[in-house]
């Protein structure tokens, strides 16, 4: 039972997530259609039971005026017959009637009510023959019915409200449809980042601005490196990680990212500009890009007997480097990763197509870390990715010479 819920819960997870501006706003009509209505209720109760308590006392005053002489003269049966004509009454459950010693001579209905009037039967020459005790009818039958027009006014409101977005989001200008068998996750329709509308264009890079600080960071660790390095001499594998620093220089162009440490020495690239949400999306293209190129290469490597490096690559807009290394070294080869907190407030969850049931949990100092592995872009960022990949590979094919 726990298994499938959790199932569901990250089935639906994305949806909440791309709604949740609209959640929140029909939370906010709810409540506040809540707290007017309970106050509206609770006024209307309070009058309700004003006017009933009027409305019975002054039948009351009326029926003790009929019943004085009889119970001066304790005339039971006028008593009990004047009592099952009162009762009979809408407003009235029950009646007592008693003498002036306080013994009760007759009654009719019901014995008890929240709702009990005690009026005094006095002879027209104004002495007193007895007390009258009229039980009124608390049933609180037309309030509930203001309560069920008030549920149903309630949700109609909240059905309207959401039949307006979906027409809203139906009739906004949509982009090309997923993949078939992609998973069903938010597509964004905003514009790109740039430089976004050539596939491959010169390898210039904005200066970073006087004080400017990193907004993301992209690592890249390579996979076994360590037992690379000792298969191979220091010479040969200076060659191989210059080439594939030229291919992350190459990407890096196309993203506006600012080299930090070099391939083989906790490689990273570094984006200043704002928004961090641009930012945090040109970290993600730049790594998907350059994962991408080097598993196209790979083949290609191998059968000119050069040596293929593998990688893992997490996009995070901490600026804490350790901690950033650290939590590339954990990934999957060949993935990025992205912190799961951060998918939300970088604004990635509607841009990019990811599985909640492949992330991974991964102790980062003191604390534990959610780790989202990206699949592929949206379907429109995706394309661009595989023309740039086209050009990335071809122009690695021509400028890169064989390792030794």
């Amino acid at each position: 039972m726990e298994n499938e819920f959790m199932s569901l819960w990250e089935q639906w997870w994305p949806w909440i997530r791309k709604q949740r501006r609209l959640l929140q706003e029909l939370m906010l009509m709810l409540v506040a259609m809540l707290v007017v209505g309970i106050y509206f209720l609770e006024h209307f109760s309070v009058r309700l039971e004003q006017e009933r308590k009027v409305q019975l006392e002054a039948l009351a005053e009326q029926t003790a005026r009929r019943v004085a002489e009889a119970l001066a003269s304790e005339d039971s049966i006028s008593i009990n017959l004047i009592g099952r004509e009162t009762v009979q009454l809408k407003p009235v459950v029950g009646i007592r009637f008693e003498n002036t010693a306080g013994g009760q001579v007759g009654a009719s209905g019901k014995k008890a009510s929240l709702l009990p009037v005690t009026v005094p039967a006095v002879l027209p020459d104004g002495e007193l023959a007895g007390t009258l005790t009229l039980l009124g009818n608390d049933a609180m039958l037309p309030r509930k019915q203001i309560e069920a027009g008030f549920v149903l006014a309630v949700l109609c409101l909240l059905l309207l409200r959401v039949a307006a977005a979906l027409i809203q989001q139906r009739l906004r200008p949509r982009s090309v449809e997923p993949d078939i068998g992609a998973p069903a996750f938010p597509v964004d329709t905003s514009p790109p980042p740039q430089p976004i509308e050539a596939a491959f264009p010169p390898e210039v890079r904005l200066p970073v601005p006087e004080g400017a600080e990193i907004q993301t960071q992209l690592r890249l660790s390579i996979v076994n490196f360590a037992h690379i390095r000792q298969r191979y001499t220091e010479e040969a594998l200076k060659e191989v990680l210059a080439e594939y620093q030229q291919l992350l220089n190459q990407v890096a162009a196309l993203y506006d990212g600012h080299q930090g440490p070099v391939i083989g020495a906790k490689a990273g690239l570094y984006f200043y500009q704002g928004p961090a949400s641009r930012a945090a999306f040109s970290g993600l293209c730049a790594g998907l890009l350059f994962l991408r190129v080097v598993r196209l290469l790979a083949p290609q490597r191998k059968q000119a007997g050069k040596v293929s490096l593998e990688f893992k690559a997490l996009v995070t807009a901490d600026t804490d480097l350790d901690e950033a290394w650290a939590l590339c070294v954990a990934g999957v080869p060949g993935r990025l990763n992205v912190p799961d907190s951060q998918l939300t407030l970088a604004e990635l969850d509607v841009k990019a197509l990811y599985q909640p049931e492949k992330a991974q949990v991964v102790c980062a100092g003191d604390h534990r870390v959610r780790l989202q592995p990206v699949e592929q872009l949206a379907h429109r960022y995706q394309a661009l990715l595989r023309t740039q990949a086209e050009a990335l590979l071809s122009k690695a094919g021509g400028n890169v010479e064989h390792s030794k």
